[in-house]
């Protein structure tokens, strides 16, 4: 008998092989939001990933998700940017504040992150240390480091604004852009502030909003803002693209980690 041959759905260890279950259909890939596979060789490749490499999806599978999300770059003046973006979610508020506040856990599911450290916790907040780590070409990578301040607002910040403009104090405009994100609901909104204390960017500080969904408690928008200004040395136009792609993978990777969780929280309590 070959080597290679399955027995019962197991693969010899000395030639391990992948044979898919024969289906009259493709599949639903759930990191592409419920849309089918492209071809079966696609299927092929997302199970492999994920079965086979402990993936999250295959490559394809994950772009795509992150492709649905919508970037707004706006200049800021002195080397800065202005980015919002946001995307829609099939899961209670709950869950993704759940997620956001689990410091400790951040780096389970947010790509890009070589080390996230909980510094320390205070009653609605954190103080966290984050390296995130993007390839650039040729093996090289880009790093950047910071201290992130984290404050927790159960009744959204206040004073907030939802369309996304600079606030004022007294009248006089601040000093730096006190950013909000920009979302086309009117529910009540949590929000999760954060601002770099130190690191490599003069200025790093944004909002994660969470709003309860306009269809059902069991859809919610997930709106994110974000002021960033590099060093002196450092033009912003050189990391503006990879700042974008971060923000893509980042509410890409949330949405599929809270859709997960309450998929699986579902058939826990059925079962």
């Amino acid at each position: 008998m070959a080597m290679s041959t399955i027995l019962r759905g197991q693969a010899c260890l000395l030639q391990p092989r992948v044979r898919l279950p024969s289906y009259g259909y493709r599949r639903r890939c759930r990191e592409r939001g419920g849309s089918l596979h492209r071809s079966a060789a696609h299927e092929r490749i997302c199970y492999k990933a994920v079965t086979l490499k402990g993936r999250k999806g295959c490559i394809r599978c994950r772009a795509s998700v992150a492709d649905s999300v919508a970037v707004v770059v706006e200049p800021a003046g002195n080397n800065g940017r202005c980015l919002y973006a946001g995307v829609d979610i099939s899961a209670p508020v709950d869950v993704i504040w759940g997620a956001l506040t689990d410091y400790d856990g951040l780096g389970d599911f947010i790509p890009g992150l070589a080390e996230n450290r909980c510094l320390a916790r205070r009653e609605q907040g954190a103080q966290l240390l984050q390296v995130g780590e993007q390839e650039i070409a040729f093996g090289a990578k880009f790093r950047a480091r910071v201290v992130l301040d984290i404050q927790e607002f159960w009744t959204g910040m206040p004073g907030r604004s939802s369309n996304g403009r600079s606030h004022t104090n007294g009248g006089r405009p601040l000093e730096e852009p006190h950013i909000q994100p920009r979302s086309p609901l009117r529910t009540q909104p949590r929000d999760i502030a954060f601002s770099a204390t130190e690191g490599d960017f003069q200025v790093f500080r944004g909002v994660w909003r969470i709003q309860e969904g306009e269809r059902d408690s069991d859809s919610s928008r997930l709106s994110y803002a974000l002021f960033v200004r590099p060093q002196l040395w450092l033009p912003v136009r050189l990391v503006q693209g990879r700042i974008e792609n971060e923000i893509k993978n980042n509410l890409a990777a949330v949405r599929r980690h809270t859709e997960g969780l309450y998929v699986r929280r579902g058939a826990g309590s059925r079962s």
